[in-house]
């Protein structure tokens, strides 16, 4: 009885050394419909964006994953940065269709550098809100996240979410 009772204080204590990291939901709220705030700040996140439009479950969307979505400006060449100070990681995002294959190209920088991207493309024969994991960006530490939502020519797609995490702080050396 004691050796289960020692078995499982130790691995309360593991457990409670582990340190968790924390998620942000950036769901790009705040800004009213329109043309969205070239930059703005969300969850210690600061935002900024070019080319890009910011819809209401009114106008776009069934508002499933939050109110607001921002999408490309129609016939331009949007982009929407995320940076922080502190590294991070880039878990996923939320992408809204309503027809065609819109894509979502994402790319994440650790200063200068280009870590690593994404590409995602809607699925024409599900529309709607799909969530799309990380790929090679999968916990590959970042401090900067470049998102470039395009439409295509038969449909529009636009950013729900997207879900970042504290980067995992690393092991110190002597």
């Amino acid at each position: 009885m004691r050796l289960l009772l020692r078995s499982g204080i130790l691995g309360l204590c593991l457990c409670a050394g582990m340190a968790r990291a924390e998620q942000a939901s950036i769901g790009f709220e705040g800004p009213p419909e329109g043309p969205a705030p070239q930059e703005m700040q969300e969850d210690g996140y600061r935002i900024v964006t070019r080319n890009a439009m910011i819809s209401t479950a009114e106008k776009s969307g069934d508002g499933t994953d939050g109110p607001t979505e921002i999408e490309g400006a129609m016939g331009q060449r949007s982009g929407i940065a995320i940076l922080r100070d502190a590294p991070f990681t880039f878990v996923s995002l939320d992408w809204q269709s309503e027809r065609g294959t819109p894509a979502v190209q994402v790319e994440g920088y650790l200063g200068d550098l280009l870590v690593a991207g994404d590409r995602f493309i809607a699925d024409p024969a599900q529309p709607g809100f799909t969530r799309f994991d990380a790929g090679a960006l999968n916990g590959q530490v970042i401090d900067r996240l470049i998102l470039y939502p395009q439409r295509d020519g038969a449909g529009m797609g636009a950013l729900d979410r997207v879900i970042l995490e504290d980067a995992p702080e690393m092991p110190e050396t002597s």
